[in-house]
């Protein structure tokens, strides 16, 4: 008996950490080929982003042709923005012509279109509010 009423708190102190975890779904679509990886960061500092090194967290698929899903898990509650590409050539890097316009297929959360550098508020949403998003690839 005694052990069972030991256990419940643990058990509910355990179910509410996993509770406070969210979920991010992506759908990205607009994906020309099947070569290649799609590679995603997300990122919860105006700081941080759009720099690839500088990521809270990053996940990846193999590319297919049409559209993929990928997944960012535990995420606390805040606002947070996510750049992606399709990684064509497997280098695990977003290639760029003159080190500055990208040559590879690229999407920003809200499908901001940017002229430049994107900025985190334009492509910023809130978790736990947000729970899918929507990414057109733009070649």
């Amino acid at each position: 008996m005694i052990k069972q009423l030991f256990l419940v708190p643990c058990l509910l102190a355990s179910g509410l950490a996993f509770a406070a975890g969210n979920t991010l779904d992506i759908t990205v679509n607009g994906v020309r080929d099947d070569q290649g990886t799609i590679r995603a960061g997300i990122y919860d500092t105006p700081a941080a982003f759009p720099k690839e090194g500088k990521a809270m967290a990053k996940t990846s698929t193999p590319a297919k042709a049409g559209s993929v899903k990928l997944q960012f898990t535990d995420l606390p509650p805040g606002k947070y923005a996510v750049i992606l590409y399709h990684d064509e050539n497997n280098d695990g890097q977003m290639d760029k012509r003159f080190g500055m316009i990208p040559i590879e297929g690229y999407g920003l959360s809200n499908n901001i279109k940017a002229s430049g550098k994107p900025s985190f508020d334009q492509c910023a949403f809130d978790v736990p509010e947000t729970k899918n998003q929507t990414i057109e690839l733009r070649y």
